[in-house]
């Protein structure tokens, strides 16, 4: 199958390297950028062009994955779908939930397959935890929290990143999505009820006194705007009591030694689980015989993006979405809006 590619960064050469391992073909790469867009597409024997209309009327290639900025995701996904293109969008599905409805109405007005790149479902960790909720080896789950944080990290400080209507927001609509996304996965999509969200302008509102350890997209733009969150916090609770807190930061002032940065923990009544989002190892406590015991399984880390793309082919071949389909995509928006509501109004915001 041949596919076009959308957007030349560094993502859409990790989607090209998965969908030539899955055995397709990069037809075509887009970018406005011409030496990104020549490099990848030189790269992968694709056609370039700066505009997507040769794409749009190629009928010899039928799938797209989108890979632009977020305040793009829009017009680009809707323009595939009603060329009749089955497409791969990458998180998050849009700027807000009004835009996440506008897309799924286009993917079902022309019967096309849109499937959300929500990666982290497939990370070695990510597949044996949600095995082992779904097998019941915790009981019925109750609780889950998932953190992820950067010392000093803020992306692309100053540019389109940190810049609200183009971003959608900071920390939490960017990396935030993939924890909430994870967590409602692995508690199979409950129904929020509440949601309690509070987030923090600490460091990028004063970018010349930043100091910074590390920056994707960088060096900052100090002439540029930085109007979003550097991190949230929120507690979601669900129909039934089940609740999931989140924790994300671009920065914060962590002590070097706090670890983990990234973890996922489902409490149930049975038992427990825990991991890194990026680990090699899930860890399982169970109630056996009148005590808790305690197993770590090591994980055989996959290529997730691979196993992304595979599923992609696959909800081409069966006209079903395998992985985060727009309903679910939409969910995660969702919550990331009743968050940013919840943390403007300064109270809790009820979603029923």
């Amino acid at each position: 199958m041949k596919i076009g590619i959308i957007g030349a960064g560094a993502i859409a050469k990790k989607h090209a390297e998965a969908a030539l391992k899955a055995g397709a073909e990069v037809g075509w790469v887009v970018d406005i950028n011409p030496v990104l867009g020549h490099k990848l597409a030189a790269e992968y024997g694709a056609h370039y062009a700066e505009s997507p209309e040769a794409l749009w009327q190629d009928r010899s290639t039928p799938a797209v994955v989108i890979g632009v900025p977020n305040w793009l995701h829009k017009p680009f996904t809707i323009a595939a779908l009603s060329a009749g293109k089955d497409v791969l969008l990458e998180k998050p599905m849009a700027l807000n939930v009004q835009e996440c409805h506008a897309i799924s109405q286009a993917a079902e007005v022309h019967n096309r397959v849109l499937q959300v790149g929500y990666v982290h479902r497939y990370t070695g960790v990510g597949r044996i935890a949600h095995a082992l909720v779904q097998e019941g080896k915790i009981g019925d789950a109750y609780h889950a929290r998932a953190n992820l944080f950067l010392r000093r990290e803020v992306p692309g400080l100053g540019k389109w990143f940190t810049t609200k209507k183009f971003s959608g927001g900071g920390a939490l609509i960017d990396v935030g999505v993939h924890l909430i996304d994870l967590a409602l996965y692995l508690l199979d999509f409950p129904e929020p009820v509440q949601v309690l969200g509070q987030t923090y302008e600490n460091f990028g509102r004063r970018m010349k006194d930043y100091d910074y350890e590390d920056m994707w997209g960088g060096p900052p733009n100090y002439d540029g705007v930085c109007n979003v969150e550097d991190a949230a916090e929120a507690l979601i609770k669900f129909s039934g009591g089940t609740t999931l807190e989140i924790h994300v930061a671009w920065a914060g002032n962590y002590p070097s030694k706090m670890i983990p940065v990234s973890q996922m923990v489902v409490l149930g009544d049975r038992g427990g689980l825990a991991f890194e989002l990026f680990g090699s190892e899930v860890h399982l406590t169970q109630q056996q015989h009148g005590k808790l015991v305690d197993t770590t399984l090591q994980i055989k880390e996959d290529d997730f993006f691979l196993m992304q793309f595979q599923d992609f082919l696959q909800s081409i071949a069966l006209r079903e979405v395998q992985g985060a389909n727009a309903q679910q995509a939409t969910a995660v928006q969702t919550l990331v809006e009743a968050i940013y509501e919840s943390s403007r109004a300064s109270e809790p915001v009820a979603m029923i």
